[in-house]
């Protein structure tokens, strides 16, 4: 019996890179989708220069723009797209204009190629006056590209700008009392500007230097706590029955620092006696 004819191999050695790895010619053909496979394409290949040309020509329309001010960068000159029977088109998937698509219908493929113009070439543009059948489409494109680039140097502008801020009208000495008066308005660079920098006198109030502080110090959060307003060892002024149609004050010593909100113990100087109270000022205390 005749044995079946072996399969044939190719012995020719496979092309590679300059690190001996095979090269994968697969990674050229991942842009370009549909059923089309470079195997079984045998029509002409179109070169990149017309598809470029071309994809030029349709955004500048779109932008209303003059075509030689659109340039379409070329892709990789290993891609050979193959010849569109149909007829290519062109279109821009994506939030800005710098991606131009080309699409072809038989046979299926599509290939993104980068666009740039200069922002000058772009500006605000009236819409002509057109025929009922027509479309506006290119004024609205247009429009909406230039919005996009004024909102943009808009914002390039306020990232650049000073920021306002408070700093310090004299020198203060570590747990030094601060105060909306203590301070003044000033401007800190944009480069120096952070979400750190205070900006409302009023949160001073009641506040102390965390350390040496000179002045026009921009103030930042980190520059400041709350003070420390009733102090271990000195009498402090406790006030009970506020509200109540009634108030008693008596001098207490305090046992410990407090700052405001703090619930300090205190003691009677006389009876030896403790209570507590919390902090409500400066050595100043609001019993229970």
């Amino acid at each position: 019996m005749q044995k079946p004819c072996p399969h044939l191999q190719d012995q020719r050695p496979a092309p590679r890179n300059g690190r001996g790895a095979p090269v994968i010619a697969a990674a050229l053909t991942a842009l370009v989708l549909g059923s089309a496979s470079w195997a079984s394409v045998a029509t002409p290949s179109i070169p990149s220069s017309p598809i470029t040309d071309q994809a030029a020509r349709w955004l500048a329309t779109q932008l209303q723009i003059s075509a030689d001010k659109v340039t379409v960068l070329a892709p990789d000159p290993r891609l050979k797209m193959p010849q569109c029977s149909s007829g290519v088109k062109f279109d821009t998937p994506f939030s800005n204009a710098n991606t131009v698509r080309a699409r072809c219908e038989a046979p299926q493929w599509q290939l993104f190629l980068r666009a740039q113009w200069p922002e000058a070439a772009l500006a605000p543009v009236s819409e002509p006056q057109q025929a009922p059948q027509q479309s506006n489409r290119p004024n609205t494109f247009a429009a909406d590209a230039a919005r996009a680039a004024a909102t943009e140097a808009a914002a390039r502008s306020a990232a650049a700008a000073p920021k306002r801020a408070l700093a310090l009208t004299r020198g203060m000495t570590r747990g030094a009392l601060l105060s909306p008066a203590s301070v003044e308005v000033t401007q800190v660079p944009a480069r120096e500007a952070d979400s750190l920098l205070i900006t409302d006198a009023q949160s001073l109030d009641q506040m102390e230097a965390v350390r040496d502080l000179p002045a026009g110090t921009p103030l930042r959060q980190t520059d400041v706590r709350p003070a420390v307003l009733v102090r271990q060892g000195q009498l402090v002024t406790m006030t009970v029955g506020q509200g109540t149609g009634f108030t008693i004050t008596v001098r207490l010593e305090a046992m410990q620092d407090g700052r405001m909100g703090d619930r300090v113990t205190l003691r009677n100087t006389e009876s030896g006696r403790t209570v507590s109270g919390v902090v409500n000022g400066m050595n100043s205390v609001k019993g229970a």
